[in-house]
């Protein structure tokens, strides 16, 4: 961790130091209009956020007699963002995530090496007024991010090596990704010029071979917009460069809608998913999800929603798969910040309803306080030697706040706890489970903007 710091921090001072005596004619933001004759910029934001956590339950419930896990986990970033004129623009992002303590109080040798990896890596270019062209690992979020999303919560958060070509006209907007990965580390002696072999493993790297989607939104009316997905992803898992593995594609295609007013919100989104999952199993499955909420008053709100996740029955065998796979999606942010659901531990690819309740508040001092209860239960039949099982997964109640303290820093927390059923224990395949579970988290987000520099190129 410390070994981390160190190194970003001196990363930051070279690139800051190496422009600054490079460029001469550097020139501030606070210029006055007509006296600015810059044509570069460039902004250096830092992100420091350390979470200590007590996971007595998260992701899975503990066995009487387990004992709850305590950490303190931090996600340590730079992000360098240069742009010349309004035709080319570069983000580069390094980062490390650790956990407190386990890195050797007096730093030797890494076993792994270098422990800074690249969160985002990117140049964007214009290639006129409507069209643009971004290529690079990159951060893939669309909609409210059901299938595509950045998976922030996460301390290392999700990024893809893309390449991406956006349309923008009026109220059209379109965007579309592709991607073609390899690991040679896994299957070719990590020789970056092997003359032969295509095969792909995902050991330790990108659970797909190849992507391709396209994204459409339309703006229908001031308050309302309207989009459509289309995705394939080409799945292969190579056990060795001898192998003749197939890949198995994927395809999703889905909708989202939004509206959104001055006191009334409502969101309507379904997917379908068809094609092969990544073992080659034929593949029928949807995700259909509806919520609305209330400005209640400027400082209330009240909102209600429901998920269904198709899932396969258990205990009767099955030809297709049945079970939607949301991809890459944000989890976190509607099936319970315990993550039980499409997230974190499976529960045996049941899929999931969620019918759940949030009440926000938010003070006049930017102080937001939110409690959401869930109610689970199963879509599909669950059985076993015993007999069936009730389709009740259990409720969970969450509890979050975030509080300003400066204009770069926030503070955040929340309690959560789970109450178990028989069906969940079965699916979590945990026997001697306590009724319930618990959950406490605490969060410091430092963002800093280091530095905002124009210059002449």
């Amino acid at each position: 961790m410390l070994h981390g710091k160190i190194l970003l921090k001196h990363l930051s001072l070279a690139v800051f130091c190496g422009i600054i005596c490079g460029t001469p004619t550097i020139q501030t933001y606070s210029q006055q209009a007509g006296s600015d004759t810059s044509d570069s910029r460039l902004t250096i934001a830092a992100q420091f956020r350390p979470r200590f956590e007590i996971r007595n339950g998260a992701f899975r419930p503990l066995n009487k007699g387990e004992k709850p896990a305590k950490l303190i986990s931090e996600r340590i970033r730079l992000t360098f963002d240069y742009a010349y004129k309004d035709i080319l623009t570069v983000r580069i992002s390094p980062q490390t995530v650790g956990i407190w303590g386990q890195s050797n109080m007096v730093q030797g040798v890494e076993n792994d090496g270098n422990r800074i990896a690249l969160f985002e890596a990117w140049t964007q270019l214009k290639l006129s007024k409507n069209w643009g062209l971004k290529l690079g690992r990159q951060v893939i979020s669309l909609d409210d991010e059901r299938f595509f999303g950045e998976l922030d919560w996460a301390q290392g958060g999700r990024a893809h090596d893309a390449l991406s070509v956006q349309f923008k006209r009026q109220r059209w907007e379109i965007k579309t990704f592709a991607a073609l990965n390899q690991n040679y580390k896994s299957l070719y002696g990590n020789n970056l010029n092997n003359p032969s072999g295509n095969l792909y493993s995902t050991s330790n790297a990108f659970p797909y071979k190849e992507m391709q989607t396209i994204w459409a939104g339309f703006q229908v009316t001031k308050n309302t917009k309207l989009s459509l997905l289309a995705t394939n992803i080409g799945f292969q898992n190579a056990s060795s460069a001898s192998s003749d593995t197939v890949v198995h594609y994927s395809h999703t295609i889905g909708l989202h809608y939004i509206h959104s007013a001055k006191k009334i919100t409502a969101t309507f989104s379904s997917y379908y998913q068809f094609g092969k999952n990544n073992t080659g199993q034929k593949t029928s499955a949807y995700l259909l999800a509806v919520f609305s909420s209330y400005q209640l008053t400027k400082k209330w709100n009240l909102g209600v929603g429901s998920d269904l996740v198709s899932g396969n029955d258990i205990g009767n065998a099955q030809t297709t798969d049945h079970s939607f796979n949301p991809m890459f999606h944000t989890g976190h942010k509607f099936y319970g910040n315990m993550d039980y659901y499409l997230a974190g531990n499976g529960h045996k690819n049941a899929g999931i309803s969620d019918t759940y309740m949030k009440i926000n508040y938010k003070s006049a001092g930017e102080t937001q306080v939110s409690l959401v209860f869930h109610q689970f239960f199963a879509p599909v039949t669950i059985a076993n030697a015993s007999g069936r099982y009730t389709k009740n997964l259990g409720q969970e109640c969450d509890l979050s706040f975030i509080k300003k303290l400066n204009r770069f820093t926030n503070l955040s927390g929340g309690y959560s706890f789970y109450i178990t059923t028989p069906t969940l224990i079965l699916l979590k395949n945990v026997p001697d489970a306590q009724k319930i579970q618990q959950w406490f988290w605490l969060s410091l987000h430092v963002t800093p903007t280091i530095a905002k520099l124009k210059f002449k190129s």
